[in-house]
């Protein structure tokens, strides 16, 4: 069956004018492109609830003075109640002193032998 078919002629043909009208014909048969429009957000939209967070971030640690260094419980307390603190402080320290004399001399005792 090969055989028949003569190889130096070409069995497809053409239609006349088919390749001048063929981009615009396939254009025409393509849907229209439709441009998707984007919304635009401005910054501050998005930043605005940051901000805010932020504010009142700053107004708690404001408020309750955490970084107010002159608010410290000597600063609080007045000058008479400080001077009996601070004699009470130097009672327990005298005790203290007297704790490790007795410590002392119990080691000494102990350890002479």
């Amino acid at each position: 069956m090969l055989d028949n078919f003569d190889k130096k002629k070409n069995p497809f043909k053409v239609p006349e004018n088919y390749f001048e009208n063929f981009n615009a014909e396939i254009m025409g048969k393509l849907p229209e492109k439709q441009s998707k429009k984007t919304k635009i957000v401005p910054l501050w939209k998005k930043v605005l609830s940051w901000t805010a967070a932020a504010a009142v971030f700053c107004g708690v640690i404001f408020s309750t003075g955490i970084l107010n260094k002159k608010n410290t419980p000597s600063a609080l307390v007045p000058a008479a109640a400080s001077a009996i603190a601070s004699s009470s402080d130097e009672d327990d320290y005298y005790l203290f002193l007297e704790d490790e004399v007795v410590k002392s001399r119990y080691r000494d005792m102990v350890y002479s032998n």
